[in-house]
């Protein structure tokens, strides 16, 4: 009886453990679009951080998006790491959206494609990475292959 309880413990301390996501940053690098009604160039860029979140006896990863407009902070929030994440915000008065896709890409391994609308225009996507190793390259969406 002694030894089924210890099990989880003994899977928590090496034998067993699993793949996990690694922390780190993940940055898109700074796109200039043009926005219908807006006479300057809109300079889009933004980051996800990545880190790791206790619950229970283990950790799961959380994904932090942080999007610029102009160099300005408009959009602020958490992904989710298995499905579709909407967040809204301003910069300004440019209002800003942005739809963030996670897929999987292998075990722990994650890439986050955020559409960008910039005052209900459809502006650019952002993408970001997230891996054991930490941030990496971004691979191309299958629906640009």
């Amino acid at each position: 009886m002694r030894l089924t309880a210890l099990l989880p413990l003994i899977a928590l301390t090496g034998c067993g453990v699993g793949v996990i996501t690694a922390p780190g940053t993940s940055r898109a690098p700074e796109q200039v679009v043009r926005v219908n009604g807006v006479p300057q160039p809109v300079r889009l860029a933004g980051e996800v951080e990545t880190t790791r979140q206790f619950v229970g006896l283990g950790t799961v990863p959380r994904h932090d998006l942080s999007l610029r407009v102009n160099g300005v902070q408009a959009i602020q929030g958490t992904l989710d790491t298995y499905g579709t994440t909407n967040l809204a915000g301003r910069a300004g008065e440019l209002a800003t959206s942005a739809t963030c896709v996670s897929r999987e890409l292998a075990k722990a391994d994650r890439q986050f494609d955020c559409a960008v609308q910039v005052n209900g225009q459809s502006a650019t996507t952002l993408s970001f990475r997230a891996s054991p190793s930490g941030p990496q390259q971004i691979v191309a969406s299958r629906d640009h292959r």
